[in-house]
């Protein structure tokens, strides 16, 4: 059996430990504490929301940013309400590293990092545990997301160098707390939420509720979006060290009638991105019906001071219904040809599971911060059965110029029955250290050990592939501070993900590969500069990628390499004025691709300049009173896999005024109003090509961007 095993972790992990024999030791009570902080109610960001103290990094629990090595960045729940936000998409903006690969759409796309492709289930995570990413997020339902950039395996088990993105769900409260919002958008979409929370017999049973309605017209005359939540959290607090977290949700997102992809092979160059608004590059009848199910729980108990456990499983159900309209482009004029593809879609399931002991020792003056536990998935894939309806074939033809819609076909059918076409099983055992050597020097040794068991079915329910691996997945984190202020710090990252399948059209078809390694190094400095957090990161990431080659065998032979820098300030700039901005410099680039014309090019769709800037004004003479500004920009990027020519770069504006009155004793009012992409900027939003790989077969597509939006609301604190 062949062992996906590195020996660049252990070397590195062998460096730290010779350092530590020269460290100098102090006693117990001057070591310096860095191990998990807790913060009731999870909003540690300020006013704006911009300077997030803490995340969550997996078993290690919840750590100041500032003393991690590794590149963080913190969306909280003060910035989601107080800029309106809705979607991930709206959320993904204000990190300079992160976008969305709308493969289907914005809605149900693979929220990825560094340029590095995301994957379904393994790069994305609530409370810890594996959740589905291609599928509209709830994000009314959540505290805060946190996103570690680049790899993170050695915490969280296998996955992509995507990034690894958890979402938090909100808590119930120690006071109680009522707030119920009303929003509207200028197109005619009304939304209703209510978000309850507090504490009932006698503080044993805590409870947060959130219940959501939005629904009206999309920003395409015809369009129309219908989205509901009903989610409950709920804390039975057995005793001062024991609390069980009993958590359930429901979420229904339907969108209909908006943009489809644009299609287009390597012959044709990408047309500048027309208005989205106009009616025919999308049709009335074509978009996606999504259901999400979650229910799970979480036990957690402190022994003492120094030792905790935390355990739980978790359960997600995922219907998609997609009817597909893909307008594939012909020519370099914009001439493209519409096609439809709808019927019963594809289900998820995916039950994850989580078990940390967390404790504090020392060794003489050394502090130690252990971690020892494992972390799952069993991620199923059911599909349609082949006597289900469906509805493909071609529509016409149009121009970007002069789009057609289309009447809607009959025949679509949105259930039906599904069998089982795909497991993914995956358990870690993941052990680690956090020293603390002295006031000045710091390491974090980690790694987890993974178990893979992957099958393919067939209807009958019979096992067609198949294969198990295990393997590796270490990382070493060397930290120094030169001052109290400033952590400087260097990482090495060792990750595993699942292997690939081969295509039937190979010579070894079916053969299921052993699991990938990709690898990352990461220096960076973080300081606190006051009123302001700066954070800077240089990385480079490598991550293997499989191809059938000239000799028809399906296997690893190419490699995608991407090199960068990341820049991050966010806190208060000016005594009234807030800001979280930050700019990516990336170099990606695809390598040994077996093809010329593709080999060293620059990846598609990853921009080599990205850069987002949102500030907070509050006004003296008016405090009740602040103005935001949100500009964010995405530089060109490569439009297909042999660079024959470059998507343009795009800047949009987002304004906001926000007033917050306090109505009574009680009860606090916030009135607000947004205009997202003022100058009605058209751009593509997402560009990804057919395959990672180099190929020069299959096509390439492009999403369009949101054109300028209008949002009200109104809330009510009580």
């Amino acid at each position: 059996m062949r062992r996906a095993v590195s020996n660049g972790g252990i070397a590195i992990s062998f460096f730290c430990l010779a350092t530590a024999g020269h460290a100098q030791t102090l006693p117990r009570q001057d070591a310096i504490v860095l191990d998990q902080v807790v913060i009731q109610g999870g909003d540690d960001s300020g006013k704006s929301g911009v300077r997030a103290k803490t995340a969550t990094i997996g078993p290690l629990g919840r750590r100041e940013i500032k003393d991690t090595p590794y590149s963080v960045s913190v969306i909280d729940k003060t910035l989601i309400e107080n800029q309106q936000a809705t979607t991930l998409p709206d959320l993904l903006k204000y990190m300079p590293s992160t976008q969305m690969e709308a493969r289907g759409g914005g809605d149900v796309g693979r929220p990825q990092s560094r340029g590095m492709q995301g994957t379904p289930v393994f790069n994305n995570r609530l409370d810890g545990m594996n959740i589905v990413a291609t599928t509209a997020q709830p994000i009314e339902m959540y505290e805060r997301v946190e996103v570690v950039h680049g790899l993170a395996g050695a915490y969280f088990g296998p996955a992509s160098p995507g990034g690894l993105f958890n979402f938090t769900r909100k808590r119930p409260t120690q006071d109680p707390y009522n707030r119920i919002n009303t929003g509207f958008t200028g197109k005619g979409t009304w939304l209703a939420h209510g978000d309850f929370g507090g504490h009932a017999a006698d503080g044993m049973l805590g409870y947060r509720i959130n219940v959501l309605s939005e629904e009206g017209d999309g920003y395409v005359k015809g369009s129309d979006l219908d989205r509901s939540l009903i989610s409950g959290a709920f804390d039975i607090n057995l005793t001062d060290q024991t609390t069980i977290e009993l958590n359930a949700s429901r979420y229904r997102f339907d969108k209909f009638g908006f943009p489809g992809s644009f299609s287009y092979d390597n012959s044709v160059t990408l047309p500048d991105a027309p208005d989205p608004t106009k009616v025919g590059y999308g049709q009335k009848f074509a978009g996606y019906g999504l259901e999400d199910t979650l229910v799970g729980g979480l036990v957690k108990h402190r022994f003492n001071e120094d030792w905790s456990l935390t355990a739980g499983m978790q359960h997600q159900r995922v219907s998609r219904w997609f009817v597909s309209v893909s307008n594939a482009l012909l020519d370099d004029d914009g001439n493209y040809s519409n096609s439809i593809d709808g019927g019963v879609s594809g289900q998820f399931r995916v039950t994850s599971n989580i078990a940390v002991l967390n404790g504090t020792l020392f060794t003489g003056g050394v502090k130690h911060d252990v971690h020892l536990g494992t972390t799952g998935v069993n991620w199923e894939n059911y599909s349609p059965r082949s006597g289900n309806p469906s509805v493909q074939g071609y529509l016409g033809d149009a121009s970007i110029d002069n789009p057609v819609q289309w009447d809607a076909p009959t025949g679509l059918v949105r259930n039906g029955p599904r069998y089982r076409s795909f497991s993914n099983r995956s358990q870690s055992l993941v052990l680690g250290d956090s020293i603390t050597f002295n006031g000045q020097w710091s390491a974090i040794l980690s790694g987890s050990y993974t178990w893979f068991d992957v099958k393919n079915y067939d209807e009958t329910g019979t096992v067609t592939q198949k294969y198990s691996e295990r393997g590796l997945s270490p990382s070493v984190a060397l930290s120094y501070k030169p001052a109290e202020n400033i952590t400087t710090y260097v990482a090495y990252v060792d990750t595993l993900q699942s292997g690939g399948t081969a295509p039937t059209t190979a010579a070894n078809a079916g053969q299921v590969l052993a699991p990938e390694r990709s690898k990352q190094v990461e220096a960076g400095v973080k300081a606190d500069l006051g009123g302001l957090d700066a954070s800077v990161a240089v990385f480079r990431i490598e991550r293997p990628f499989a191809f059938t080659g000239e000799d028809n065998v399906y296997r690893i032979q190419g490699d995608q390499v991407n090199k960068g820098i990341e820049l991050e300030l966010r806190g208060q700039l000016l005594e009234n004025l807030n800001i979280h901005g930050g700019v990516t410099l990336l170099d990606p680039k695809l390598r040994n691709t077996g093809n010329p014309l593709t080999s060293d090019t620059d990846v598609v769709g990853a921009p080599k300049v990205q850069a987002n800037l949102f500030m907070e004004y509050f006004f003296k003479s008016l405090p009740e009173l602040s103005a935001s500004a949100n500009l964010h920009f995405t530089g060109k990027r490569a439009g297909n896999n042999i660079n024959s020519f470059k998507v343009d770069s795009y800047a949009t504006l987002d304004l906001g005024l926000r007033y917050e009155r306090q109505m009574t004793k009680d009860t606090t009012a916030v009135f607000n109003l947004a205009i997202n992409n003022v100058f009605d900027e058209h751009y593509w939003a997402s560009i990804f090509p057919g395959s990672i790989d180099g190929a020069t077969r299959g096509a390439n597509s492009a999403f369009l961007g949101a054109p300028r939006e209008v949002r009200l609301s109104a809330s009510f604190k009580f």
